[in-house]
């Protein structure tokens, strides 16, 4: 289930002014809407931006409306092991090489810089 229309209700916003804030079709939402068709990942981010929510809100993966980093007073909670076991196995074939590389190069970095893997503030903070 996705809440694309629920969102945009919310903000007095029709199918068509959606659209060309998208720069897609009154059609295009309505698919996006109806699920016949899935938005790119590039659009989800706009909508994100526009309804003020979060992707996995948007896509109704989570029922956490607002990304942990846009709450006043609460920090980015370290991810469990359970938790990122379970993205990855969620992930392509081709995703999880990607992400393997990623990690491969974020343990690298951290040998070049030994402390980084130490330091307590988060990205941002």
């Amino acid at each position: 289930m996705n809440r694309i229309a629920e969102l945009r209700k919310e903000k007095k916003m029709s199918q068509i002014s959606l659209g060309m804030k998208l720069n897609v079709s009154q059609k295009m939402i309505s698919a996006y809407e109806n699920g016949k068709n899935e938005p790119s990942i590039d659009l989800l981010m706009r909508m994100a931006d526009i309804f003020h929510a979060s992707i996995d809100y948007i896509v109704g993966y989570s029922e956490n409306r607002y990304p942990e980093h846009q709450i006043a007073g609460i920090s980015y909670p370290a991810p469990s092991t359970k938790d990122m076991n379970r993205l990855f196995s969620d992930l392509s074939e081709r995703n999880k090489w990607i992400a393997h590389g990623v990690l491969l190069g974020l343990l690298a970095s951290q040998q070049d810089s030994p402390h980084e893997a130490d330091r307590s503030q988060r990205p941002g903070e």
